[in-house]
């Protein structure tokens, strides 16, 4: 492997041991919120609940519409120019742009409920939680552009501490509160928009602390034009992330019952939980992507590509093995309800499979400035999974719309693959990716072993089973060999879990 290809995988195995605890954190705070209100409500109203999420969701993506990514592109040049006029102007415009979309969705909501909820959902009861939740939109999208626009000045802390630390911890906190005082559905979503309002403050308070210069002193100064043409194709792309994101959920409850919602929500989000490694990669690999392309460097490219892809397969092949060997426990911890949404967990997980093993093509893609070109793609794959929605779900209920989902998640992929192969020729695919599916195959041979033979009651079993793959996988997987970029990541991860407890050679010659 080249030698600078060799530092750059030094710099994300940095980058990856110190992102997964934020990264880590978040994900299981949010799982466990989950978890809680799963457990609090039931398939039922937890259906209720999630149906006002999406349409909330829905539309703080619409609000924000790539909006973020504007601020974080302009600000970092007028910060680093010190042009305190245009910075004024760019963040005051942004802001008023949102404003103007979350307050028009809030109101749409608002106003709009009773109709939703009879016509759109078929479900009255979705009217009072929709429209509590209705205010959750511009306090989405504010607090969303605030951390973007912090992290123009370089400074990752404020979203690693409000968004990803303190948002799901109140959340959760709130939701025992709220339950304890006897609360139900509603007063569970006036927490979780409460939270928000918290966050959105400090978030507001954390620009403000980054900002070095009274910027009341500047005349705004706004590009109008340029923001527009840039944030135009963004907003586009957003909206169909979006109604990818949520049209299945949106449409299951059009078509079906409110526990059936409840049900495929919580394997939905189960399934998401396990998708954190890619943005972990992804935030460390995307600068080294970027660099290396404006370079021309493709062969440095194409073998960090691959180093990429196989750390993110060896960290999800055990995640996978988990949850095809304990699919109806693993939705158990929500509730015995939820048990019979296991097929529809599995199949969900082969779409997510899909991600890993195709590598980030579509990052790639982005950074090689194929923008474009990804519009189509996920206009493509919006419109694929909605029509197979519409085509599947009346029929084949939550197993339609995870049908749906798996086939547009991996058409996409192999669109991206293709596309990467054919304009960049190479593959995110090596002779070392054989390892850990090896070891995947002993694991998986272990975990069968166990299942068979030992009956040590609904406990026990399943937490032999799952020990019993993931030892099997790790030391497999150490026995074959480790190429030496995983070795410098585990190393990292060592280091880091190890720094405070590690003595000094200055330490150990003090006590000598």
């Amino acid at each position: 492997m080249p030698e600078q290809v060799t530092e750059d995988m030094g710099a994300l195995a940095r980058g990856v041991s110190v992102n997964l605890y934020g990264s880590g954190f978040n994900m299981a705070t949010r799982l466990m919120f989950n978890v809680l209100v799963a457990r609090l409500l039931g398939p039922d109203h937890v259906g209720i609940y999630f149906i006002a999420l999406s349409v909330a969701n829905l539309l703080g993506v619409l609000a924000a519409g790539g909006l973020d990514t504007t601020l974080v592109r302009y600000l970092s040049r007028q910060r680093a120019s010190g042009d305190w006029g245009r910075f004024r102007g760019t963040l005051r415009f942004v802001l008023q742009i949102a404003a103007s979309i979350s307050l028009a969705a809030t109101t749409f909501i608002l106003v709009g409920a009773p109709w939703i909820a009879a016509k759109l959902l078929h479900n009255p009861e979705v009217k009072t939680p929709l429209r509590i939740i209705a205010f959750w939109v511009p306090l989405y999208v504010a607090e969303n552009l605030m951390l973007a626009a912090t992290q123009s000045f370089r400074e990752m802390k404020y979203k690693v501490y409000i968004d990803s630390f303190l948002d799901p911890s109140l959340r959760f906190v709130l939701v025992i509160i709220v339950y304890l005082l006897g609360g139900g559905l509603n007063a569970i979503l006036s927490a979780y928009v409460f939270s928000l309002l918290v966050c959105a403050v400090l978030a507001a308070w954390a620009l403000r602390r980054c900002i070095p210069v009274p910027l009341a002193a500047y005349s705004p100064i706004t590009s109008r034009r340029e923001i527009l043409g840039f944030s135009s194709p963004l907003f586009a792309y957003n909206v169909l992330t979006g109604i990818a994101l949520y049209a299945d959920s949106l449409l299951v409850a059009h078509f079906r019952s409110a526990a059936e919602v409840g049900t495929y929500s919580v394997a939905v989000r189960v399934v998401a939980v396990t998708g954190f490694i890619t943005p972990v990669l992804g935030q460390i690999f995307g600068p080294i992507c970027s660099e290396l392309h404006h370079r021309g460097d493709l062969q440095q490219l194409a073998n960090a590509f691959k180093v990429v892809t196989l750390m993110a397969v060896q960290l999800f092949l055990p995640i996978l093995l988990l949850f095809f060997a304990l699919p109806h426990q693993i939705l158990g911890v929500f509730g015995s309800g939820f048990r019979g949404a296991a097929p529809c967990l599995l199949l969900l997980m082969v779409g997510q499979s899909a991600n890993y093993l195709t590598g980030p093509s579509g990052l790639v893609l982005n950074m090689a400035g194929w923008t474009r070109l990804q519009l189509y793609n996920v206009t493509f794959s919006a419109c694929l999974q909605t029509a197979l929605d519409l085509l599947l779900i009346p029929r084949f209920g939550i197993m339609g719309a995870a049908a749906a989902s798996c086939t547009s998640l991996m058409s996409l992929n192999l669109i991206q693959l293709y596309q990467l192969n054919r304009r960049l020729h190479f593959h995110p695919f090596s002779r070392a990716l054989a390892k850990p599916f090896l070891a995947a195959l002993a694991a998986g041979a272990a975990a069968v072993l166990v299942w068979k033979g030992l009956t040590l009651g609904p406990l026990l079993s399943p937490l032999l089973m799952g020990s019993v793959t993931i030892l099997t996988y790790m030391v497999t997987l150490v026995a074959l060999g480790l190429d030496q970029h995983s070795r410098l990541a585990l190393e990292h991860v060592r280091s880091v879990i190890g720094m405070r407890f590690r003595r000094t050679p200055q330490t150990v010659l003090t006590e000598r």
